[in-house]
């Protein structure tokens, strides 16, 4: 018995790996970290909220730390990336790392019982959020290019199932959370807890072993001539090679109709299918739940009709269910429906990277994921705000009768996200059929 055990025991710190010892700690940083993120930002927008109770300029107000945290994907993304090639990228994520805990950590004044204007704090927390972002737009581009050192080629499919699925329950976690530690814990612990996680990410981001080739990677300076010339060359090679410009479109495409979805979703829960208000938190995580089992399924599906096949099929499947799914009006139906939408939108997500990384090569990179994630992160603004004004004033009022029931603004839209994501596995399946 006990010669086992101890046998079980030498092998223990071998299977508690995922894939790899740097890409374990790859692994861990970038979920506590995120977690973290998700966690703070929750904490902030409670805290506005709370500051500005009973005010009408409160949903403003709360918009802005969204906003704040997003302008920076839109401006600094594209050229974060050329940044990204040039640099060594574990040096890039541990500086990125340091300044975002100093950042965070320079709230902590403004979260006390400090005597300012309230303007003055709003002004504050959106330049630190809006810089923590940018910071941001560095470090997650460095923490997917770098997955070429850390894993092998054929593990890269596996290792971006896990990020993802890390990913959704890292939002699940952090989002649960954030009401029960700001009402028992306060917003200076949301604060420090946030930074606390990107000193835990520097540490294990350290302990990676990386190749002297990456650690030698030359940061030399370089003027904004040289900037745009390289930018200008990765949208030159995205736009010359067929498998980047068709996942560029296909995800736009799909960020678009989930844009809409995602934002429609309140009202569509609770007027559409009637769903209590105490309810919604757990349909508005339906699609999270499939997404987690979309994530194990995802190998076993790629082993058996390949990447590019499982990608397309996907979104034709996720564009289909969510045309199907809505017209019933039926909870249950939605139930079901948004779960097979969460399993199938997840593993087309999971294979984007690595269908990035065989496509391109290691000095492109950091452009190809920042444009992509600029283009995506577009197309949902754009979504967010059409669909708001559409169903505002052009559609509002509007009734289709059907024999199943009725449609109002809110169902149009959804269907017309669904013939969106649709379109976009139809156009993925057509242009990977040429590859083949």
């Amino acid at each position: 018995m006990f010669p086992r055990f101890s046998k079980r025991l030498r092998t223990f710190p071998k299977l508690a790996l995922l894939i790899n010892r740097n890409y374990t700690l790859l692994w861990l940083g970038g979920t506590i970290s995120l977690i973290g993120d998700i966690l703070f930002t929750m904490m902030l927008i409670l805290w506005v909220g709370t500051l500005l109770q009973n005010q009408s300029a409160a949903p403003l107000a709360v918009s802005g730390v969204v906003l704040a945290a997003a302008l920076p994907a839109l401006l600094i993304g594209p050229f974060a990336g050329v940044f990204v090639d040039r640099w060594p990228k574990q040096r890039t994520m541990r500086l990125m790392d340091a300044l975002r805990a100093v950042l965070v950590c320079s709230l902590l004044p403004i979260s006390g019982p400090l005597p300012l204007p309230l303007a003055l704090k709003l002004t504050i927390m959106y330049l630190v959020v809006a810089a923590v972002s940018g910071l941001s737009q560095f470090f997650t581009p460095a923490t997917k290019a770098i997955l070429k050192e850390v894993v092998p080629q054929e593990q890269l499919t596996r290792a971006s199932a896990l990020t993802v699925g890390a990913g959704v329950f890292s939002w699940g976690i952090g989002s649960a959370c954030a009401g029960i530690c700001y009402v028992s814990l306060g917003i200076g612990w949301a604060i420090a807890l946030n930074a606390a996680s990107f000193a835990c990410s520097w540490v294990l981001i350290g302990c990676m072993h990386v190749s002297a080739a990456e650690r030698r990677a030359s940061a030399h300076p370089t003027s904004l001539w040289h900037v745009l010339t390289e930018l200008r060359e990765g949208l030159r090679f995205i736009g010359g090679q067929l498998q980047l410009r068709t996942l560029l479109l296909t995800e736009s495409l799909f960020s678009f109709g989930w844009g809409i979805v995602s934002v429609l979703a309140f009202f569509y829960i609770t007027q559409n299918i009637h769903v209590p208000m105490s309810l919604f938190g757990l349909f508005s995580a339906v699609p999270a739940i499939g997404g987690i089992l979309g994530t194990l399924l995802v190998d076993r599906a790629v082993a058996k009709v390949g990447a590019t096949s499982v990608y397309a099929r996907a979104f034709l499947f996720a564009g289909v269910m969510v045309i199907v799914s809505t017209v019933p009006n039926q909870a249950i139906i939605d139930l079901v429906g948004f779960t097979l939408i969460g399993i199938a939108t997840m593993q087309a997500e999971v294979l984007v990277g690595p269908l990035v990384l065989f496509a391109t090569p290691e000095q492109m990179v950091g452009r190809v994921f920042s444009t992509l994630g600029t283009v995506t992160t577009l197309s949902s603004f754009l979504a967010t705000f059409l669909s708001g004004y559409l169903s505002s004033t052009l559609l509002q009022g509007v009734v289709v009768h059907l024999p199943t029931g009725e449609l109002n603004a809110t169902n149009l839209l959804h269907i017309g996200a669904g013939v969106l994501i649709f379109v976009g596995g139809l156009h993925a399946s057509r242009q990977f059929r040429r590859l083949r």
